[in-house]
């Protein structure tokens, strides 16, 4: 790989001179300083454009970048949070980390920003076990790695099974080519073309090439947009606010001019931003988890008239992550069955439908408890492993569009996901019950009545979906039942809560038995849900395949058996 082609046009002297412009010496950019706003409301926060550069403007300028149209700041947040792990690096923003980027190609080669999380990876890079980053000269210069990335992406290539290690070795290298790509502009993709049969926009790298090759036959529009991005580079580096401003603002003009009526909607283009700000599911864990403070104090100082307000802070979190999800599906324009990201983010918000529907029913306090702070772990975990659970919107895959089976099979399926996470609430609140109140007879027989009516609904919705599973893998591989691996487990979990339930209604299962079978069973829909998709990643549901977060799954998975076999023997000895 050649160091000349991460060098980015902008820093061409030559290409500068042509259009009468200074090269001024690279100068220190302030951090961006993001302002956190608390609406009238619980904690609604969003962060603004605060700092003296104004990365507004050009942080709605749209552009085209895996596989859809999306503006430049979630394609700044993405391409960070690729590469480095976080949205925000070094305290600042992503569009300012991306505009540094740009501006400053030699100083990033070499720093440490690029992520390596395999613990074995490090070692062979020869760095640190602790240290989580390299740069990308150290990378580029490490002939061992490259030869290893290189063999590893043959291997994927016949379809062998790659071990951690190797998989690390192709996700590194993939953060480097992303961050080479951005450099000489190739993956800046905002140049709208019309009336073209492919509709794929052309890059600023695009441009540049154009230029290079015969400048007297560039269209003039080209030129002004390649005289413009020069403009906004050259304000940045010499942290010029108004001629920042004033260069976004041409470019903005220019490309829309371009683009004409095929540009993009603005309101929708807006509307993305104000999602990427606002970051609603962070915002609904902050309201459910004072909602689960709130009624947790009405459990604990037996004061009930304090559980009204909770329970509305508790609908405050639901209406909050209501607007998510449509936001959400707005901008990508389906629903959310893409990948583990919005199944947990959509099992959550399920689960906590389902809470407010059974305590609006039975009124027992018990699933507004469960429900916020089920709501807390599952919207913290989604916030807050990215590398895991990739937040980015995406086009859904071939397989999943206009089928209307699949859809509604898929959505079922974590539906019911949902009423059996509910269900591993209320059963961590009878296990509280078995604990502290074992001799309250009357009390455990009410919680477990209401965890049967959970389970009830659970293993309806999953039965369901496994029957339009069935019809949709009809439609699609012209057979009904072929012992996939996430077929064979997800009838495994139907199976387990049914003998749950059956073993109860035999009276074989007595609130003991019962509330311990229920939460146990959890593990099955846990497999059938992370496990063939993470851990097995096999089978005709590839399009759900992932990696990652195994040791946090192990860990539950000890404390849960750890938990109810400690409740079981006390119980059990009482």
């Amino acid at each position: 790989m050649s160091k000349g082609n991460f060098k980015f046009l902008i820093f061409n002297f030559e290409f500068w001179k042509h259009f009468s412009i200074p090269v001024h010496p690279c100068s220190s950019v302030a951090k961006m300083i993001c302002a956190v706003v608390f609406s009238v409301s619980l904690c609604l926060s969003g962060k603004g454009f605060a700092s003296e550069l104004d990365f507004k403007t050009l942080s709605l300028i749209p552009i085209q970048e895996g596989g859809r149209l999306k503006p430049m700041d979630t394609f700044a947040r993405e391409s960070v949070r690729f590469i480095t792990g976080h949205e925000e690096f070094e305290n600042r923003s992503s569009m300012d980390t991306l505009m540094d980027w740009l501006t400053h190609p030699e100083t990033w080669e070499a720093k440490d920003f690029i992520l390596v999380e395999n613990l074995e990876m490090r070692d062979q890079l020869g760095i640190p076990k602790d240290q989580k980053r390299v740069s990308p000269k150290l990378l580029m210069h490490n002939d061992g790695f490259m030869a290893f990335a290189k063999m590893n992406y043959a291997k994927q290539q016949k379809k062998i099974t790659l071990d951690a290690k190797e998989k690390e070795s192709l996700a590194v290298f993939g953060r480097l080519q992303k961050f080479e790509d951005l450099l000489p502009g190739d993956s800046l993709t905002i140049i709208p073309i019309p009336n073209t049969k492919t509709y794929k926009w052309a890059s600023i790298g695009d441009l540049k090439k154009a230029y290079d090759l015969d400048n007297q036959k560039m269209p003039d529009a080209a030129k002004e947009v390649l005289m413009t991005f020069a403009r906004i580079l050259k304000s940045y580096d010499g942290h010029n606010p108004t001629e920042f401003a004033a260069g976004t603002e041409d470019l903005s003009r220019m490309l829309s001019q371009i683009g004409g009526k095929e540009y993009p909607d603005p309101s929708k283009i807006s509307m993305e931003v104000q999602f990427n700000g606002l970051k609603p599911f962070r915002v609904a864990w902050i309201i459910h988890l004072v909602a689960f403070l709130v009624i947790g104090l009405s459990f604990l100082l037996e004061m009930p008239k304090l559980f009204k307000p909770g329970f509305i802070i508790f609908i405050a979190g639901i209406l909050m992550s209501l607007y998510g999800f449509v936001m959400r599906c707005l901008i990508a324009g389906r629903p959310p069955v893409s990948n583990m990201y919005e199944s947990l983010i959509w099992v959550t918000f399920g689960m906590t439908v389902f809470a407010l529907i059974f305590e609006l029913i039975f009124g027992s306090r018990y699933f507004a408890l469960a429900g916020s702070i089920l709501a807390v772990f599952g919207f913290v975990l989604a916030d807050n492993v990215p590398t895991i659970l990739d937040p980015s919107i995406g086009p859904i895959e071939p397989v999943l569009r206009s089928n209307f089976w699949l859809t509604i099979h898929v959505l079922t399926i974590t539906l019911s996901y949902a009423a059996f996470l509910l269900s591993l609430g209320i059963g961590h609140v009878c296990l509280w019950s078995l604990w502290k109140h074992r001799d309250d007879k009357e009390r455990l027989k009410r919680q477990t009545n209401l965890l049967y009516r959970v389970v009830q609904v659970g293993i309806v919705l999953l039965a369901s979906g496994t029957i339009l599973g069935g019809v949709w893998a009809s439609y699609s591989w012209g057979r009904f039942w072929g012992w996939d691996p996430k077929e064979t487990w997800a009838l495994i979990a139907l199976l387990g809560y049914v003998a749950i339930l059956h073993g109860r209604m035999a009276g074989w299962l007595r609130e003991l038995g019962f509330t311990i079978g229920v939460v146990s069973a959890f593990l099955g829909v846990l497999m059938a849900w992370y496990g063939v998709n993470f851990i097995l990643g096999v089978g005709l549901h590839s399009y759900g395949f992932s990696k990652g977060g195994l040791p946090y799954v192990i860990s539950f998975v000890v404390v849960e058996i750890l938990l109810v076999t400690t409740v079981g023997f006390k119980a059990r000895k009482a």
